[in-house]
Order: C-alpha cells, then sequence, then structure tokens
C-alpha cells in the first residue's frame, strides 16, 4: 500500500452509514513547457474514505472550505456503489487543520530583529518584584 499526503480545501462531506466521505480539492499551479505552450492552474478533487469512528471528529471540526492536511494510503482500486471498478481509493488515516504558509517570513524575522535590537528600554525589575497587596 502507497502512503498519501494531500494539503487542500474541504470541498464536501458526505456522512454514510458505514464510513464518511471527504472530498478534497488541491490546487496545482500552471507551467510553461519548452515548447512554448502553457499549462493553466487546475484544481484535483480527491475522494477521501474515513472509518465510521472519524464521523464524530469530523463533524466537531471541520466545514466545508477549511485548509486541511489528510494522511492515508491509496489502494490499488475503487468501489463504486460497491462494486470494485478500475482507478483507486484513499484510505484516510488523520486530517488536520492546515495552516497558511507565510509568504514574507525572512522580512518578518528582519523586522522583529531590529524592533528588538533598536529598543533602548530595560525591564523595571523593582516594580515587578513588589508585593502586589
Amino acid at each position: 500500500m502507497a502512503s498519501f499526503e494531500v494539503t487542500g480545501f474541504i470541498n464536501t462531506i458526505k456522512y454514510l452509514p458505514d464510513h464518511c466521505l471527504v472530498f478534497i480539492d488541491e490546487f496545482k499551479k500552471g507551467y510553461k513547457k519548452k515548447d512554448g505552450s502553457r499549462i493553466d492552474d487546475r484544481y484535483i478533487t480527491w475522494k477521501c474514505i474515513f472509518k465510521p469512528y472519524f464521523k464524530g471528529y469530523i463533524v466537531n471540526h471541520f466545514n466545508n472550505g477549511m485548509l486541511v492536511q489528510v494522511k492515508g494510503e491509496v489502494m490499488p482500486y475503487a468501489i463504486d456503489h460497491e462494486k470494485v471498478v478500475e482507478g483507486y481509493s484513499v484510505i484516510g488515516q488523520t486530517i488536520n487543520l492546515a495552516s497558511f504558509p507565510k509568504s514574507m517570513i525572512k522580512q518578518e524575522a528582519k523586522m522583529i530583529k531590529e524592533s528588538l535590537e533598536n529598543t533602548k528600554e530595560m525591564p523595571n525589575l523593582q516594580e515587578h518584584m513588589r508585593p502586589d497587596f
């Protein structure tokens, strides 16, 4: 079994009696080929199947539009209306909220460093150590 990991936005959540389906849209940035043709940006939708014991967790913590990270296993077959068909199945093992990446991490670290270097304030330890009452 192959491991699987995706970070994307929840499109739809379907609750079924024996499992829970979470449809996740993953963004793929477009690119330019060597011959000059352009491949556009696109979304890939993944259908992740979770066992019934995930249902309560998903109901309480996740909604459509949330950015999530899912880890699981990919099976070399798909099941459609209780029949095995050609394709694949993603069996979810974990689902967590994902955080948006910061675009200017270096600039933010530089600003913090400069603000700490330029401060001339000294903490007032005498005032801090005095009794409250």
